[in-house]
């Protein structure tokens, strides 16, 4: 609610929540969203589950996207970690102090 409070605050003709990728996907989410959306008159808009594919794929053509506008690469020098440690700031190493 915190979030939809901070949307209609700076857009008060809008009452849309559109949610995708893998979440979407997620029927207890989108049943609590369901209630949510209808709780605080907001229209919840959701594709078809065969379009709510895994985010990594969505990321990666992100990715493709940049490279094609000539916005180079980033910096690669960390190695991707599955389940990376939130307390971590976006550049810190792992072992480093956040």
């Amino acid at each position: 609610r915190f979030a939809m409070d901070l949307f209609r605050a700076d857009f008060p003709d809008a009452n849309t929540l559109v949610v995708a990728g893998g979440v979407a996907a997620n029927q207890a989410i989108g049943a609590a969203l369901a209630r949510l959306c209808e709780a605080e008159d907001f229209i919840l808009r959701v594709p078809p589950p065969r379009l709510c594919t895994d985010n990594a794929a969505m990321i990666a053509w992100a990715g493709v996207e940049r490279l094609a506008a000539g916005a180079g690469g980033d910096d690669l020098a960390i190695s991707p970690r599955a389940r990376w440690p939130l307390a971590l700031g976006r550049h810190t190493p792992p072992g480093a102090a956040p």
